[in-house]
């Protein structure tokens, strides 16, 4: 253990009157010798050294006396005891399971998707989530109008809402249906979506003047025509069996070589009447109209709220083999077998499905799957694949006290080990993460150790999946080399925490740049196949993502305390811009600032007085001329967030017609007084039902009520890196944009931790009961002490 020492603490009346050059020896308090370190410190008088030595090969936990002498025969020296930090060794997590996880089977060359498919010959849009080829054959589907994915019967397609949608397969063209093809599409109708009468478009090929090839459902008999039409000749098939509304249905046709044994099959039965000649072939190769799906070319079509996928084109001979499998694909299905008895499987269905690639299929744990060890594999029509054994655990949350006292608890090192992971992961743009080998025991306290930017070591921080991060962008002058800068230190409990009192009992670093945190985290990400996809909508959580990369909703449970915080809501340019916004969310004591107003006696803080009317001027009171910009955070101020998500800005207003999407609430507040001053502070809230309440010191300093989360999340401590990446250099932090400090001017920083803490409350005194709900990545980047 290696360690450089910065500084001597002069005892009361003894220190010097100017810099001193002094010999520093060490040795265990249980010898009698020392060693000499150096004999030219260079100690200025206040005790800083000016050219810190580091005392290399110290051992752990061990008791030394570091002895410095002056040089001048005439002048004293010191004694100094120094105990050296217990280390925490890790090791991996054993990855398992809660329901609503996220479950993955990985084989190279598994071939999952391809199993699924009819003869790769032709082109296959599944319509699902992405718009290409899944042969890879053709280009990828163009949409017109305002198409939208949507989800029916757990199956996800394509929706066309009316006659200016349509769905086109560019490079799927007329003149390749003039000799054998096969045509498919899957289709959902609502029953109040299909006319009295008309033409219900589902495929077509043609001409302005209707030549080529239309399929569409006659919405007065319910039944499939396909017509082929060329010139004066217009001929159709049609099916026997009639479409089922509000359900999934599958139609497939075959031009075969010998145009007369063309066959339809919808719903599986191959039944239908009429026939094709090749008089009602259309042979103009010259034109290259496209596929469509769902609209029509001719004025009679009257395409409404259809949703699509699995649009399928070949060239192959079609049996009913092929129709059926293209009909009923044979999608895998995951297996939970019970390893003490092979006939106790549970099965994973595809609408738990939310990734089916061909050496890759993830799952989420469905609700009711059974817990306990599983032997977890793949079946498809190509059999079963070598089984994984995995563990699904049943969704608790902590029913007993959680406490370590570091300061009394002889114990303390082992409570540690037995109630809380080190985390080794990132978040929050150009840091290094966090890194469990920054958290150590030391003099009764655990210690959160933050590597800043002037860090020199070979300490190497973690990626956002917890592998170990290089500098990866080629501009980087850094590129390829271990990422050692903004490196913090973060502990979380194994066990899930609900509502109940949180306590942190800490001495926060001397200097600011980097976040001393004390939260709880749940964290779930949820794709549109999964079954809680619409559910959360329907909770008011909001879709990112996008239509090319995907969708999807994130539900964020987490209450934060986090320093050093700016005390500014929002900062406006004018007064008259303060009582413009959409006031969602205020609270009497909100600050804000105006930093440009043409009255500069109107620039600088303002307080809400009346929180009923906060669009009006006489609602608000300027207190000073400071205007705290969010990268000039103060050491007397902290955030009370909420969060339910995770969009949105937190403050609580939009502006205009921007609708209010905000998902969290980050309350900006005063403590009155510095906390980072070299002392010991208690930082506590309280989590009820229907509000959080936030103390210092015992002194309640906020109370938030908005976005309360439900759900038990990780009880979180320790120091991390706000990092805004700049946009023009991303290895580097955006000047404007690190919260807690633009940049982190020294070489490190710690934070001491006497006691951690959480006491659950009872349902009747939080007035309310948690959701219990497995995290996505639940055992994601953290690692076990030892």
């Amino acid at each position: 253990m290696n360690i450089e020492l910065k500084k001597i603490n002069w005892a009361p009346g003894q220190s010097a009157t100017e810099p001193q050059i002094m010999t520093l020896a060490v040795r265990k308090q249980v010898d009698s010798n020392y060693t000499v370190i150096t004999d030219g410190l260079q100690v200025l008088s206040d005790g800083t050294i000016f050219n810190p030595p580091t005392i290399k090969g110290l051992d752990e936990n061990t008791g030394y006396v570091f002895r410095v002498s002056n040089n001048n025969p005439a002048g004293g020296q010191i004694e100094m005891v120094f105990n050296t930090p217990q280390e925490l060794t890790t090791t991996a997590v054993t990855k398992k399971y809660y329901h609503n996880s996220e479950l993955i089977y990985a084989a190279p060359g598994g071939g999952f998707r391809d199993a699924t498919l009819p003869p790769k010959v032709g082109a296959y849009y599944s319509l699902e989530n992405t718009l290409a080829d899944w042969f890879g054959n053709y280009t990828a589907a163009v949409l017109t109008g305002t198409p939208v994915w949507q989800k029916a019967n757990d199956l996800i397609g394509m929706k066309i809402s009316g006659t200016t949608d349509k769905i086109e397969m560019p490079s799927v063209n007329l003149p390749l249906f003039s000799s054998r093809y096969g045509l498919g599409v899957h289709f959902f109708v609502a029953s109040a979506d299909l006319p009295a009468t008309g033409e219900w478009p589902l495929l077509s090929c043609e001409t302005t003047t209707g030549n080529g090839v239309y399929i569409y459902v006659d919405a007065a008999t319910k039944k499939v025509h396909w017509r082929q039409k060329n010139g004066n000749v217009t001929e159709e098939i049609i099916s026997t069996n009639v479409i089922n509304t509000d359900s999934w249905n599958k139609v497939v046709v075959f031009r075969a070589s010998d145009i007369a044994l063309s066959q339809l099959w919808l719903n599986y039965f191959n039944t239908f009447t009429g026939s094709f000649s090749i008089a009602g072939v259309y042979t103009v190769t010259t034109e290259t109209d496209a596929l469509l799906v769902g609209r029509e070319a001719v004025s009679n079509s009257v395409a409404t709220g259809g949703i699509f996928r699995n649009v399928y084109y070949t060239t192959v001979d079609l049996d009913n083999n092929i129709a059926g499998k293209y009909q009923d694909p044979p999608y895998p299905v995951g297996i939970l077998e019970n390893p003490a008895d092979s006939q106790d499987k549970y099965r994973i269905l595809r609408r738990n499905m939310i990734v089916l690639n061909n050496d890759r299929i993830v799952c989420t744990v469905p609700p009711d799957a059974p817990v306990g060890a599983r032997k977890f594999y793949i079946e498809n029509s190509s059999g079963v694949t070598a089984p994984v054994n995995i563990e699904i655990l049943e969704m608790t949350k902590a029913a007993a006290t959680l406490a370590i006292n570091f300061a009394t608890d002889t114990n303390a090192a082992t409570l540690l080990q037995q109630q809380y992971f080190g985390m080794a992961k990132a978040w929050g743009g150009a840091n290094g993460g966090v890194s469990p080998e920054n958290v150590y025991l030391q003099d009764n306290t655990l210690v959160f150790e933050a590597h800043g930017d002037l860090y020199d070591g070979t300490l190497q921080g973690y990626n956002r999946d917890g592998s170990l991060k290089i500098h990866d962008i080629p501009q980087d002058p850094a590129f390829g080399e271990p990422w050692t800068k903004r490196v913090g230190a973060v502990i979380s409990s194994k066990e899930y925490c609900g509502y109940g009192r949180y306590i942190v009992e800490a001495k926060l670093p001397l200097d600011i740049g980097v976040a001393p945190a004390f939260w709880t985290f749940h964290y779930g990400e949820v794709y549109p196949q999964d079954p809680r996809y619409e559910q959360l909508l329907a909770q008011g959580l909001h879709r990112q993502g996008s239509f090319g990369d995907g969708y999807y909703v994130v539900e964020n449970n987490e209450i934060d305390i986090e320093l050093p915080s700016h005390n500014s809501m929002y900062v406006f340019a004018t007064t008259a811009e303060m009582i413009t916004p959409n006031y969602n969310i205020v609270w009497a004591g909100e600050k804000v600032a105006v930093a440009e107003d043409p009255d500069p006696s109107k620039n600088g803080t303002w307080q809400l007085t009346n929180a009923a009317a906060p669009n009006l001027l006489s609602s608000w009171t300027k207190i000073n001329n400071e205007v705290q910009l969010i990268y000039q955070p103060r050491k007397d101020n902290m955030k009370c967030n909420n969060w339910k998500g995770e969009l949105g800005a937190g403050n609580g207003f939009t502006f205009g017609t921007d609708p209010f999407q905000d998902e969290f609430f980050a309350m900006l507040t005063s403590i009155g007084k510095n906390v980072w001053d070299g002392a010991f502070h208690e930082f506590r809230f309280d989590w009820y039902a229907n509000r959080v309440e936030f103390f210092v010191d015992g002194q309640q300093v906020q109370v938030n009520t908005h976005f309360v989360p439900d759900v038990p999340g990780r009880w979180t401590v320790g120091l991390w890196f706000p990092s805004q990446p700049d946009p023009v250099k991303p290895w580097l932090v955006r000047p404007t944009g690190g919260w807690a400090g633009s940049v982190a001017n020294w070489k490190y920083q710690k934070m001491f931790v006497k006691r951690i803490s959480h006491e659950p409350f009872s349902d009747a005194v939080a007035g309310g009961t948690n959701r219990l709900v497995g995290e996505t990545y639940p055992f994601d980047g953290y690692k076990n002490f030892e």
